[in-house]
């Protein structure tokens, strides 16, 4: 943790004058009494630092129920913010993730096991790709410039590196090989239009483990993980509220239904906790929740 050097540093100061200068002045009082307060404020001092700040970890799901038609991969919703780089991208998206023949229902009942498992990583990859794009076309800027008039507001987010001022930028080439995107015949940068990458917080750094995207500075850490469920049905899908009604009566329409999550786990780092800048981090991470939330989510649900 980084305040740890700081006070293994501080302790080996407090030790060297204890016994360079304390040691060798036993009999003057001020002196020892002096150094006695210093050693109990500094152990007072650790135990407050060790008790006090502490290490926050938030988990959030969104739940996208995903649709296998004969053209393509979708995200199946009943909102209106359905994420539009999906509803603009899905079909070149599948073709590129080769799911459009697996798509079918007899080629799904004929994968191997190795198919399957190859099956279920792409439809998962579908899901990250989609993601990236979504965060890129929705939320670009973690800091925008907004203006507030009658009936209306105007947001103006930063474009470009030079723009970004102490914030970290990430362009899009940057972007995907950072979260190693590499999906053939298919670019991202002209999928989101006119975005030219993502403004972050001061010192964040992307990576990616795993399928997991990762954004990680001094203040918190966010971890995007993807599940797809090992199984699904061929049926017309609804909802009533949020409950999913499956219709298998009508096959001829029907279509292939997998559930997936989508996990967001938002770690606030210990030796930030106090931090007057806390807020700002707060609402960066909760605005990334809610715009996955809005794009994905197949009906409206409450925060969770």
């Amino acid at each position: 943790m980084g305040f740890i050097l700081p006070m293994v540093v501080l302790f080996i100061a407090i030790v060297w004058i204890g016994v360079t200068v304390v040691g060798k002045n036993v009999t003057a009082k001020d002196i020892v009494f002096s150094y006695t307060a210093l050693a109990a404020a500094f152990v007072m001092f650790s135990l407050n630092l060790w008790f006090s700040l502490k290490n926050e970890e938030s988990v959030h799901v969104v739940q996208p129920h995903l649709i296998l038609t004969p053209n393509c991969v979708d995200v199946y919703s009943e909102l209106p913010m359905k994420s539009s780089f999906v509803v603009f991208n899905r079909e070149k998206l599948t073709s590129s993730l080769n799911l459009t023949r697996s798509g079918k229902k007899a080629g799904i009942q004929k994968l191997t096991n190795d198919g399957r498992v190859a099956f279920e990583k792409n439809i998962a990859e579908f899901l990250r790709v989609s993601v990236v794009g979504h965060l890129l076309s929705e939320y670009p800027d973690w800091n925008p410039d907004v203006k507030t008039f009658r009936g209306k507001k105007q947001v103006q987010f930063n474009n470009s590196e030079e723009g970004a001022g102490q914030n970290s930028y990430y362009p899009v080439e940057k972007l995907e090989k950072a979260l190693k995107i590499e999906v053939d015949d298919f670019d991202i940068s002209e999928a989101v239009g006119i975005t030219n990458g993502l403004t972050l917080p001061p010192k964040t750094v992307v990576t990616t483990s795993g399928e997991d995207l990762i954004f990680d500075n001094p203040h918190v850490r966010v971890v995007i993980g993807f599940e797809v469920e090992d199984g699904m049905s061929f049926a017309v899908p609804s909802y009533i509220g949020s409950t999913l009604r499956l219709d298998h009566r009508d096959m001829k329409q029907g279509v292939i239904n997998i559930q997936s999550n989508i996990t967001i786990v938002v770690s606030q780092k210990k030796q930030r906790s106090g931090s007057p800048e806390r807020l700002k981090y707060e609402s960066w991470t909760s605005q990334i929740i809610e715009t996955v939330r809005a794009g994905f989510s197949p009906v409206f649900v409450q925060n969770a």
